[in-house]
């Protein structure tokens, strides 16, 4: 089965809310689609955020060199591609990983089965993580208190907080009164926030007494080595690695973390998600999806060392997906069930896409 057409769109979506996250403000979720068809067979489709990236515009190039590529040579096009601009790697990432996502969507059609079956099948449902307190800028935190409990009454079995980032005292008297609603049950997220060990401990000294089921991202992904001696120093376990890529930069992180955040949509695809799950599992650590749900319930559904998906509640509309996909995966009790309908859970509203793009590329 050849590739014969490509067509690549990104979408600009209002938030209800400015989000704040530290010093950065999000006004708009921003996505970037692709779906790849072949001449007689079904097509493959994807879907990630841009962040910062060009990803519309390194989707657009990728595509014109895969086109006529046999689908049934996954492995033979990404190799390909990856050797294709190897200086540029780390910026083409992104691309890369929703071009094999894409391509695994075509392969799971094909054996009409959903990704969960296609790579083994270890479960049905998988526990969830939601994330609470979207815009504590505009809230209060007796407020994030009460939706929490809200959660847990639904069945949640985790949830998770961004700290402010930006304002230390408000965050240990955050995370404390969150924690004491979920007893061990709680997580935050720092996302990035700190730059020195110095600036992270005056703070994780306080949040280590918590009680926290883990601290995530303290420092970005290429200081892992800030974030080991972090964690030498608490007691609190330690999740990082949404946007680290390559087999051996995540074997590096990995042995000084507890939790592995892993994104097919920003590590390689499939491919590459796949075997970030196998190189934590090498040292006895656990993974964690970062959010796309409907596409990682899957992973969670068939790797026993994933401990569930992350969720971010539709009512906040802080991550519209609802928007632009169809047959959302269902929650239950505080469990997810993936899709089945064959493929990796990716099914795009193309007339929402048409409605909502700001720019689209048809490549054939």
């Amino acid at each position: 089965m050849n590739i014969s057409k490509i067509l690549v769109a990104e979408c600009s979506i209002p938030l209800p809310r400015v989000l704040r996250l530290g010093a950065v403000e999000i006004r708009t979720r921003d996505y970037v689609v692709i779906r790849i068809e072949t001449e007689e067979g079904p097509a493959g489709e994807a879907i990630g955020y841009p962040r910062g990236t060009p990803l519309f515009e390194t989707l657009n190039g990728m595509g014109r060199r895969i086109l006529g590529k046999d689908v049934q040579m996954r492995r033979r096009v990404m190799s390909d591609l990856e050797h294709s601009n190897i200086p540029a790697r780390a910026a083409l990432t992104r691309g890369l990983s929703l071009i094999d996502i894409a391509l695994w969507d075509i392969a799971c059609k094909s054996a009409a089965q959903p990704l969960f079956q296609y790579v083994g099948g270890l479960r049905t449902s998988t526990e969830t993580t939601q994330v609470a307190g979207y815009y504590i800028d505009q809230r209060s935190i007796s407020e994030v208190v009460d939706e929490i409990g809200h959660l847990q009454d639904e069945g949640c079995s985790r949830v998770k907080i961004m700290l402010k980032g930006d304002d230390s005292k408000f965050d240990v008297k955050y995370a404390e009164a969150a924690a004491q609603k979920m007893p061990g049950r709680v997580a935050a997220d720092a996302h990035w926030s700190w730059t020195t060990l110095t600036e992270a401990r005056r703070t994780s000294r306080y949040l280590d007494c918590l009680g926290l089921d883990f601290l995530e991202d303290p420092f970005p992904a290429s200081d892992w080595r800030l974030t080991h001696e972090l964690r030498r120093d608490m007691v609190t376990p330690i999740a990082a690695g949404e946007d680290v890529f390559g087999a051996q930069t995540i074997s590096d992180l990995v042995a000084g973390i507890d939790i592995l955040r892993v994104d097919a949509t920003t590590m390689g695809g499939i491919t590459g998600a796949i075997e970030a799950i196998s190189l934590a599992a090498g040292r006895g650590r656990t993974v964690l999806p970062h959010v796309f749900w409907p596409l990682h319930v899957h992973l969670a559904s068939a790797f026993p060392t994933v401990e569930g998906v992350e969720v971010i509640p539709i009512t906040y509309g802080a991550d519209p997906l609802d928007r632009l996909l169809t047959h959302m995966p269902v929650t239950k009790d505080g469990r997810m069930i993936p899709n089945e309908q064959p493929g990796v859970g990716i099914h795009i509203r193309w007339d929402a896409v048409e409605q909502l793009s700001s720019r689209h590329a048809v490549i054939a």
